[in-house]
């Protein structure tokens, strides 16, 4: 699943506090500037999310010359929002709640805070902060299935190439990611001499500023027509294996700092840029093997304290049958809330900042003290801990992912210009 990042925390969080709500006058004036298929978008909705993407940008420090020429470019953003929305609801795709509630967690935990915080944070910067959040979160995580079935789903993988990912790996004294950002100029199916001409021409032209002390960011933002243009081209942190193999020859002859020369491939022409690189060798981590049993309550985030009732289950209960023993002495609960209680092993960054903090007050057999949420009391049994090597465990499996998403993300912005290609659009500004 796609990753909210710490980042898009911040930017929301401080747009939050600069954005307000429209006027009544700017209601009366709004009007539509673009139709994609059978939806519209409207001014008032460009405006904000123009603003949005300026203050993101200005966070990151990547100066905007042109307003206008970042306002279509988040128009074109919003219209391949709009269709990839539309193509997940015609092949049935969902983001159930429970998936959104474990992306929150994940963000409040990378930003030290427990989902609590986090909610009360952005709902006293604006209100209904926190829903706003949620909702973009929501969006991502169903962008991301659509590309899973799209693309990723769609991506095969031989026996020779999955050999030779192991080989490679077993050669490898140090494993590294790369911490990118990306600039593309599209070539349209079947293009002509002059078209490929024009583009690089155009990407000539992009390099030689660069060269001459233009920020790659900023040029990225203006000029490119990758899929992450409005984040001034950055593709955050890749595995080798990840990264599209027209990449990685140049790649390995950047150092941190360096731009590329000009890449050709299908879709287009591209320059990188290696902001830096990082050694990811792993070592011996450990691991939790946890259950969960969730206690409904309306009132749980407003109490001081843990029911006695609740802390006498942790108190009591010493095996994980006494643990599953539970779903009957609450069998008032729905079946649904509790089921998958089996989490599995997972790291200490895997689980929310809540709960780390607690299992260090527990050894195996035992609950630790109950979390108190919008939907109740949450309570974890620790099973077992055991020591686990990451880079030994599952390395085919390993294997067979890492090389579908290099391939994924060398054939993602075909997908998406097939997409748009297939779509009607009347952009009206």
């Amino acid at each position: 699943m796609t990753k909210v990042s710490k980042t898009l925390l911040l930017s929301l969080a401080t747009l939050l506090m600069t954005l307000s709500p429209l006027s009544y006058a700017d209601q009366l004036l709004d009007k539509v500037v673009a139709v994609v298929d059978d939806q519209i978008i409207l001014k008032s909705e460009l405006d904000q999310k123009t603003v949005e993407t300026l203050q993101q940008l200005r966070a990151k420090q990547i100066p905007v010359n042109d307003i206008h020429q970042l306002q279509a470019k988040v128009l074109d953003n919003l219209i391949m929002e709009i269709l990839q929305k539309q193509r997940a609801e015609k092949l049935g795709l969902s983001v159930s709640d429970e998936e959104v509630n474990q992306q929150l967690v994940q963000i409040a935990t990378q930003n030290k805070m427990s989902l609590m915080d986090l909610r009360n944070r952005l709902n006293m910067e604006r209100p209904n902060g926190f829903i706003q959040l949620r909702n973009t979160v929501q969006e991502q995580l169903l962008i991301q299935k659509l590309r899973e079935q799209e693309v990723i789903g769609r991506t095969l993988v031989t026996e020779d190439e999955i050999n030779n990912y192991l080989q490679r790996n077993s050669l490898d004294t140090s494993r590294y990611e790369y911490h990118l950002r990306h600039l593309l100029i599209t070539l349209p199916e079947s293009a002509t001499e002059a078209q490929r001409q024009a583009a690089k021409k155009q990407i000539d032209d992009l390099a030689q500023r660069i060269r001459n002390g233009e920020s790659f960011s900023q040029l990225a933002v203006r000029y490119s027509k990758g899929s992450k243009a409005l984040s001034g081209g950055d593709l955050g942190w890749l595995k080798n294996e990840q990264i599209p193999t027209f990449f990685s020859d140049t790649l390995a002859t950047l150092k941190p700092g360096e731009v590329s020369p000009v890449i050709s491939s299908p879709s287009g022409f591209h320059l990188i840029k290696l902001i830096d690189k990082r050694d990811v060798d792993s070592d011996m981590v450990t691991q939790y093997h946890l259950h969960r049993f969730i206690i409904l309550s309306d009132n749980a985030t407003q109490q001081t304290e843990v029911p006695m009732d609740i802390q006498q289950i942790v108190a009591d209960t010493h095996t994980l049958q006494e643990f599953n023993a539970l779903k009957q002495r609450f069998a008032d609960i729905p079946e649904d809330v509790n089921a998958n209680s089996d989490l599995g092993w997972k790291t200490l960054e895997q689980l929310p900042f809540e709960l780390k903090e607690r299992l260090s007050e527990i050894s195996p057999n035992q609950v630790a003290a109950p979390i108190a949420t919008d939907q109740g009391w949450i309570l974890f049994f620790l099973e077992e801990e055991r020591q686990y090597s990451a880079t030994k465990a599952n390395q085919r499996q390993e294997a067979i992912n890492e090389i579908r998403m290099r391939k994924a993300n060398e054939t993602f912005e075909i997908w998406l210009r097939r997409l748009k290609d297939d779509a009607f659009i009347d952009i009206r500004i």
